[in-house]
C-alpha cells in the first residue's frame, strides 16, 4: 500500500496534467466565438448532464491548488515538523472547499 505522501504527489501530478488538458480544450472552445459556434457549446456546458464534469473540475482544480500550497510551504522549510498534519489537513481543506462549492453550484 502506498503512502499518503506517495498518493498526493501522483495526484498533484494527474491533476496538473488533467489541468493542462483542460486549459487547451478551453482555449479551443474560445476560438468558436469566431466561427458562431460559441452559443451551442455554451448550452451544452450549462445542461445538468454536464454538471458532474464541473463538479469532477472543480475537485481537480480545489485539490492541485491547495496541495500546491502545502508543496511551498514544505519547501520552504515552514512547518516540517508537521508536514503529516499538514498533509492531512490538505485533503480536510479540499473536502470541505469541494463541498461548499458544490453545494453553492447545484442548489
Amino acid at each position: 500500500m502506498p503512502s499518503l505522501n506517495t498518493i498526493a504527489f501522483y495526484l498533484h501530478r494527474i491533476t496538473g496534467v488533467i489541468l493542462a488538458i483542460y486549459l487547451c480544450m478551453h482555449l479551443g472552445f474560445l476560438t468558436t466565438v469566431k466561427t458562431g459556434e460559441y452559443s451551442s457549446l455554451i448550452k451544452v456546458t450549462l445542461s445538468r448532464q454536464f454538471l458532474p464534469f464541473d463538479l469532477m473540475l472543480f475537485l481537480i482544480g480545489i485539490y492541485h491548488g491547495v496541495n500546491g500550497i502545502r508543496l511551498i510551504i514544505h519547501e520552504f522549510g515552514f512547518l516540517y515538523r508537521h508536514r503529516k498534519i499538514l498533509l492531512y489537513l490538505t485533503f480536510i481543506i479540499t473536502a470541505v472547499l469541494w463541498v461548499v462549492v458544490a453545494w453553492e453550484v447545484v442548489m
